[in-house]
């Protein structure tokens, strides 16, 4: 069962993430047609960075969960490898304690900021995009990266406590 909750987070994690890549890639098409069409002197896009900055604020956020889930986030080696597995796996919980904190405070104090500005109406500057728009990715990208660090806190807890190693990420 954990096994399948384990596969099933990495699969979510991993097209979160490719929804991100595709704004980003977003941003980069709005960027060069901006630029090429100021060249021709047709003035650019209206808005183009309100859209870009959604765009990369989007893809920011929903890589983030996968950057957890595939363990991407940056260790200190030479500790950890003369660490015992329990000692690293101590280690491993106490960051990924501290990043359940981080992300659920993000994703928390976000929603009502979110909430405010929606209850306001407020808008981007130049497009006029509602900012709920910016809220969403962050918000789900910080709701999500909660969940898998609070699953990657309970693996290294398990793998403290037991000395046993827990869920192995497979690739899916």
């Amino acid at each position: 069962m954990i096994a399948l909750f384990n596969r099933c987070l990495y699969a979510l994690t991993k097209y979160v993430a490719w929804i991100g890549m595709l704004f980003l890639l977003g941003a980069v098409g709005i960027t060069t047609v901006d630029v090429l069409m100021r060249k021709l002197g047709a003035g650019g896009i209206f808005g183009a960075i309100d859209l870009i900055q959604l765009m990369v604020m989007a893809a920011a956020y929903l890589s983030i969960p996968f950057a957890f889930m595939s363990r991407s986030h940056v260790a200190v080696s030479i500790l950890a490898d003369m660490a015992s597995r329990r000692v690293a796996a101590l280690m491993q919980f106490l960051g990924a304690a501290l990043g359940v904190c981080f992300m659920s405070a993000i994703a928390w104090f976000g929603y009502d900021q979110a909430a405010q500005q929606a209850e306001y109406g407020d808008v981007s500057m130049t497009f006029g995009l509602p900012m709920l728009y910016y809220w969403v990715p962050l918000l789900t990208g910080a709701a999500l990266s909660a969940v898998v660090t609070l699953h990657i806190a309970v693996e290294a807890l398990y793998t403290a406590v037991t000395g046993r190693s827990g869920i192995v990420l497979e690739e899916v």
